[in-house]
C-alpha cells in the first residue's frame, strides 16, 4: 500500500484499520476529497485483503466495517481472494453487496514435474525449448533493468492502444525495494530485456501481478520462460497455488492461462455506497439541472 500511495499524489494515503477485540489489522488506500469526504479501497489494483492475526473473524469484520461506514466515507471496496470463503461469508452477513470477478488459478502439485504434466503439450514443448535456449531468466532488483522493463511496458501499451491505465515508473521503483514480498523477474535475449513480470508473495499463493513483453522478441517466447521460472520458484517456496489473475474477458489471455493448467476461480468484490452522500449528489444534480434550464 505504501508503494502505491507514494506514486499517486497527495490525495491518496495508506490506512491501517485495527480490530481491537480480535487483534486484527487490514490495510488499504484512502483517497481524500473536498468537504472531508473519502473513498477507501482495501486491496486495489487486483490485490486482496484479509485481516491479519488469529482472532475471531466475525469480530474483526464487524470492527473494521464500523470504521469504514462513517459519515466521511462516500464509498469503499473490499476484494476477497478466491480461497477465503469464510471472510466472504462474514462480509455477506454484514449486508454488503458484491460481485464475483474471475481469476485463473494453477494448483501446484507435490513437485514441479507433476505440475508440468498439467500444461498442455504445446506449452510443455515451449517450456523445454526456452529452458535450453538463448533466453536467460533471473530475479533482479537492478534500477537499470526496472527502467528497461518500463520502456517495454510503455512501448507495448502504445502498440496495443487499449490500455485503460498505465502504472508509473515510480511505482515500480518503489515495489522493487520490497524484496520480502515482491519478486521481479526479467527474461533477456541477446543481452536485452525482452520481457519481465512482477509476482507478489501472498500467503500460500504466488500472485502473477504485472507483465510485459517486447514483441520483437516474441519468437523466443520469453513470457513462457518467465512463467515457468515463477512456477519453479513457487514450488521451491512451498506455495500451494499460482494466481494468474483475471483476464477481463480477453479471450487470448484466458486461452494463454488455460494452457498452463490454470482454472477459473471466483473471487469476491464487496462494495458500499454511503446513502447520505448519494442523496447529496442527487440533490446537487437536480439543482444544477434546474439552474441550467432556467438560463
Amino acid at each position: 500500500m505504501n508503494a502505491i500511495v507514494q506514486t499517486m499524489g497527495q490525495s491518496c494515503r495508506s490506512i491501517e484499520l485495527r480490530a481491537e477485540t480480535s487483534k486484527s489489522t487490514v490495510f488499504g488506500v484512502e483517497t481524500v476529497y473536498s468537504y472531508g469526504r473519502r473513498s477507501v479501497d482495501l486491496a486495489p489494483f487486483g490485490l486482496y485483503a484479509h485481516p491479519s492475526g488469529g482472532g475471531d473473524l466475525e469480530s474483526a469484520v464487524r470492527d473494521i466495517i464500523s470504521q469504514l461506514k462513517t459519515y466521511s466515507t462516500t464509498t469503499f471496496q473490499w476484494s476477497v481472494r478466491f480461497d477465503h470463503p469464510a471472510l466472504a461469508q462474514a462480509l455477506v452477513r454484514r449486508g454488503l453487496s458484491f460481485s464475483r470477478p474471475v481469476t485463473h488459478v494453477l494448483s501446484l502439485a507435490r513437485d514441479y514435474e507433476r505440475t508440468l504434466a498439467k500444461f498442455n503439450s504445446t506449452t510443455r514443448n515451449l517450456v523445454r525449448r526456452v529452458t535450453r535456449g538463448e533466453v536467460l531468466v533471473r530475479c533482479t532488483r537492478d534500477a537499470n533493468e526496472v527502467r528497461a522493463y518500463y520502456e517495454v511496458h510503455t512501448k507495448l501499451a502504445s502498440e496495443k492502444g487499449n490500455y485503460r491505465f498505465l502504472y508509473s515508473k515510480a511505482m515500480f521503483d518503489e515495489l522493487v525495494k520490497l524484496d520480502k514480498d515482491v519478486v521481479f523477474v526479467v527474461a533477456e535475449v541477446q543481452n536485452k530485456v525482452a520481457a519481465g513480470a512482477w509476482f507478489f508473495r501472498d500467503g500460500d499463493t504466488f500472485l502473477y501481478w504485472h507483465a510485459a513483453m517486447d514483441r520483437k522478441y516474441s519468437r523466443h517466447f520469453p513470457s513462457y520462460a518467465i512463467l515457468d521460472y515463477a512456477i519453479r520458484m513457487a514450488h521451491e517456496e512451498g506455495r500451494k497455488t499460482l494466481n494468474l489473475g483475471g483476464s477481463i474477458g480477453i479471450a487470448s489471455l484466458e486461452a494463454f492461462k488455460s494452457k498452463w493448467g490454470a482454472e477459473p476461480q471466483c473471487c469476491w468484490c464487496f462494495s458500499w455506497q454511503n446513502p447520505l452522500w448519494q442523496m447529496v449528489q442527487k440533490v446537487r444534480s437536480v439543482w444544477t439541472s434546474r439552474r441550467l434550464h432556467a438560463r
